[in-house]
């Protein structure tokens, strides 16, 4: 209650100053017999302090005056006039006024200072405090929630709104509070600044009467009653929004170390909302960089891939159309035999391409139905050589539970895995197993070859990335495999890792929920 009553003193000094000198002068009287006229000045002199230590010079200067009446009207004689009997009483009149005015004048300004000091003091710290929290920010939701709730706080404002630009283009972004939206008055005063790039305080002139824009390097005054305040938020590529503060809860103006708290608040904003718009500009480069890199990865291996078996075919077609050149049938059989082979190469590096891009186009969505998990693997062997299948040993337990999966993509699936096997592990034989786990199944496919880095263990899984294994000579392929293997595994809610196999080997062991596909229904 105190605090309050002092708080309205400060802001209504010239109040203060008439009741201090009115009640001093009420308390003085009951004592005028008792001390002589001159001591009265000193008393006046310590309200006139203690008036310009609340208030200011203002309200000071103003008690010094009336203390000069009062003393020369209640305590000089010939009392309650303003005439005096000693021409001496003049002098002493005249300097205790020009001692109270230099006395209050020199007190209001100590507590100006004082008053300065402590609100540059409080505006430092808001802002470091603010700095310090946009740096942990990193959304520019979260940072409009921060920095338009501490404006709210410190200023007393009803609501605080950041308005984003884009082009010609100025959107609300975030109010706070959040139930206080900004009406179409404020939402158009807002433009007007986003426009002009220029400062103002909310007009109280009609809507007709017409504006013109302030230079942007003058400062800016919020006029006497306005009820708001609206600030372009600069960077080094120009206005990016604004900001727009209402009016107080209590209807006080601010005044101009407010303003400059909130012209520093916006500079924030706007380096805030720069650095987003930069770190938006390097996340599309640096994706630019990725599809460059990965454009360059696919033409190296595709243009390999593709090349290679077409030379093959040409210089095989080539030897079959020369005439000088005898072929029995089991020459061209063999001739044939290589055609096939490497038509089968470029079906299936070109079967390898198309399949990838139609999972990360989501346009080979997986059609779920319960298959046995024997059903897939006897499938996934009939796509391998004949002369390579009898290295693969499957183990699989009687109680199985059924997948609900896509049939050709999981026979893809395991296909992938043991080409893969056999081309990395060299002679050794498969090993593809199984069990019911308490969250679903898991399958695996392992081998007894050199086995996989482990820095290498998720790098496997990405696009035409092949193993680095020193003095290891595999044959050249697209490195699409396990990428496509990984996709499908992960449309169908599983997952897939690599895992180390002593005393050698690698295993790719996936874990699938038998409820993912009743899961994804749901959702």
């Amino acid at each position: 209650m105190l605090r309050r009553v002092l708080i309205w003193f400060a802001r209504h000094g010239y109040v203060l100053a008439i009741l201090a000198i009115a009640a001093s002068t009420a308390i003085f009287l009951l004592g005028r017999s008792s001390f002589a006229k001159g001591q009265w000045a000193l008393l006046y002199l310590l309200i006139v302090v203690l008036v310009a230590g609340a208030s200011g010079a203002g309200p000071a200067i103003l008690a010094a005056v009336l203390a000069f009446f009062a003393w020369d009207f209640f305590f000089l004689p010939p009392y309650h006039t303003l005439v005096v009997h000693d021409p001496k009483d003049y002098l002493s009149l005249f300097a205790f006024l020009v001692v109270g005015v230099v006395m209050g004048l020199q007190t209001g300004r100590m507590r100006d200072r004082e008053a300065q000091a402590l609100a540059r003091e409080h505006e430092t710290a808001a802002l470091n405090r603010l700095s310090a929290g946009l740096v942990s920010q990193a959304s520019t939701g979260e940072m409009a929630e921060t920095i338009l709730g501490e404006i709210v706080g410190l200023l007393g404002a009803t609501s605080a709104t950041l308005f984003v630009g884009d082009d010609d283009l100025l959107t609300t972004f975030c109010v706070t509070p959040p139930l206080d939206k900004p009406d179409s008055g404020t939402t158009k005063v807002a433009h007007w600044v986003y426009t002009h790039d220029a400062p103002v305080g909310l007009p109280h002139a009609a809507a007709d009467e017409p504006t013109e824009a302030l230079p942007p390097s003058e400062g800016f005054r919020v006029p006497e009653g306005s009820g708001g305040v609206f600030l372009p938020l600069r960077s080094t590529t120009g206005v990016v929004g604004v900001l727009s503060v209402a009016g107080r809860v209590d209807g006080r103006a601010y005044d101009e170390d407010e303003a400059r708290l909130l012209a520093s608040i916006a500079n924030l904003i706007a380096t805030f909302l720069e650095r987003q718009q930069l770190q938006g500009v390097a996340t599309a480069a640096e994706a630019l960089r990725e599809a460059d890199r990965l454009k360059s990865s696919l033409l190296s291996s595709v243009s390999h891939e593709l090349k290679t078996p077409l030379a093959a075919l040409t210089a095989t077609v080539s030897n079959l159309l020369e005439g000088d050149v005898p072929w029995n049938e089991k020459s061209v059989r063999d001739e044939l035999r290589a055609i096939v082979s490497d038509v089968a190469r470029l079906n299936n590096s070109i079967t390898a391409l198309l399949d990838l891009s139609r999972l990360e186009a989501r346009a080979w969505e997986p059609h779920r139905e319960l298959y046995e998990l024997s059903d897939i693997l006897v499938t996934s062997l009939d796509a391998l050589p004949v002369h390579e299948r009898g290295r693969v040993k499957i183990a699989l337990p009687d109680d199985l539970p059924p997948l609900r999966v896509d049939f050709e993509q999981w026979v893809r699936v395991f296909q992938n895995l043991l080409e893969n096997a056999m081309l990395y592990a060299g002679t050794s034989l498969l090993q593809v197993g199984a069990q019911a786990t308490a969250d679903g199944l898991r399958m695996w496919v392992e081998d007894e070859g050199p086995g996989i880095p482990a820095e290498e263990h998720e790098a496997v899984f990405e696009k035409f990335f092949r193993g680095r294994r020193t003095g290891l000579k595999v044959p050249s392929g697209t490195g699409l495999g396990l990428a496509i293997t990984r996709e499908i595994v992960h449309a169908h809610g599983g997952s897939i890792r690599v895992d180390d196999v002593a005393p050698r080997g690698a295993r790719f062991v996936i874990d699938l929920p038998t409820n993912a596909a009743t899961n994804e229904e749901e959702r």
